[in-house]
């Protein structure tokens, strides 16, 4: 009944109120837009969290219309950086990319250690992010590296010594 007060529905924000002409009400109720982090036409037609965000957007009756629980997706496993919407590279010694995704787990990522490069190896795995060591013979280090190709070496032969 619109004397004693109407409310919009789900989803919309406005209101409706009494009028003395016909159809005896004004109605201002229009679909809520689709919050932040998420798109869609709209909350009532519904709206999905944008990609590298999980959670999921509905109506309510009271302001601001809608609950959404949106919310960053952490950087995964072998990488770093503040969430995967935001940017995610991958560790030193990996090599690879991390990219936002609207389905489940939210991100695709790519990044895999590094093989130890020659003269060198690591145990029990020949990864740049095990430690990799000069082999016998050699002298220097490795060192993990965020850019290609995701390590440092300065592992070289060691001469022979010099007999008197």
């Amino acid at each position: 009944i619109v004397p004693a007060g109407c409310l919009c529905n789900a989803g919309y924000s406005g209101a409706v109120s009494a009028t003395t002409t016909s159809p005896f009400y004004t109605n201002s109720c229009r679909p809520v837009d689709c919050p932040a982090n998420s798109a869609g036409v709209n909350v009532l037609a519904g709206c999905s969290c944008n990609a590298g965000y999980s959670g999921a957007v509905s109506s309510v009756t009271s302001s601001p219309f809608y609950f959404s629980s949106c919310s960053a997706v952490a950087c995964p496993t072998d990488s770093a950086g503040v969430s995967v919407p935001a940017g995610c590279s991958c560790n030193a010694g990996f090599a690879g990319s991390v990219l936002a995704v609207t389905s489940t787990p939210f991100y695709t990522s790519s990044c895999s250690a590094v093989a130890c490069p020659s003269n060198s190896a690591a145990l029990p795995l020949s990864i740049v992010p095990a430690g990799c060591l000069c082999n016998a013979g050699y002298s220097g280090a490795v060192s993990a590296t965020t850019t290609s190709p995701f390590y440092t070496s300065s592992c070289s032969e060691v001469a022979c010594p010099v007999l008197l």
